[in-house]
């Protein structure tokens, strides 16, 4: 799956631009935004983090899901790269290219977007993420991307809420990307066999401090 690097034509990521801009979210197949060897790193560099249980979000949802942490981004203060050296190569592999292009591509901006906050969330059977607003972290995420490196799961659906009242759900495969902006409110169902594992970071216009209230 080389064609992320060699290949220049970024008309290819036109289709997901225009479902990003119209409903919020789009599911980008494995290979497009991420070579298999830059998938393969992540899982080899993320499983050398330790993890830790989390049963409650900062955004006042609720929560049954393991997290190994990468860039924390705390109110009041900077983002910071924990878990290093980790961490540090999950994140040259994030920012490596030729993603800027692609980010421009799909966001349909030249504005630089920094990385605020990035975590490994590990789910077994049962475990789920309660209905939540990325912006209620942080009311400066733009965007989420969402690396799907589980290779075998049922269940654990991203499930999109839109302005209107309706619901989008998307059923990620290895390798594959969801893009989702940070202004709805999403959950993701219950796993209900095998492990779902994603690297989950956003993006934001914002480089300084975090913004939300103390």
């Amino acid at each position: 799956m080389s064609n992320v690097v060699e290949s220049n034509a970024l008309d290819v990521y036109l289709p997901y631009a225009d479902e990003l801009e119209q409903t919020g979210s789009t599911l980008i197949p494995a290979g497009l935004v991420f070579t298999e060897d830059e998938v393969i790193r992540l899982e080899g560099l993320q499983a050398q983090i330790a993890e830790e249980t989390v049963t409650n979000g900062d955004a006042g949802d609720t929560h049954d899901i393991y997290v190994r942490r990468i860039m924390v981004d705390r109110a009041g203060e900077l983002p910071t790269v924990v878990n290093q050296p980790f961490s540090g190569g999950i994140l040259d592999i994030l920012y490596g290219e030729p993603r800027a292009q692609i980010l421009a591509a799909l966001f349909r901006s030249d504005e630089r977007f920094h990385i605020r906050r990035c975590q490994m969330n590990r789910m077994t059977a049962n475990s789920f993420i309660g209905l939540h607003l990325d912006a209620a972290s942080n009311p400066d995420y733009d965007y989420s991307m969402i690396v799907q490196l589980g290779r075998s799961f049922e269940g654990g659906d991203f499930v999109v809420h839109d302005d209107s009242g309706k619901q989008h759900a998307y059923r990620a495969s290895y390798g594959s990307v969801l893009v989702t902006t940070c202004k709805y409110r999403h959950e993701v169902s219950k796993v209900t066999a095998g492990e779902r594992n994603s690297l989950v970071y956003f993006y934001s216009r914002h480089g300084e401090a975090n913004r939300r209230s103390q």
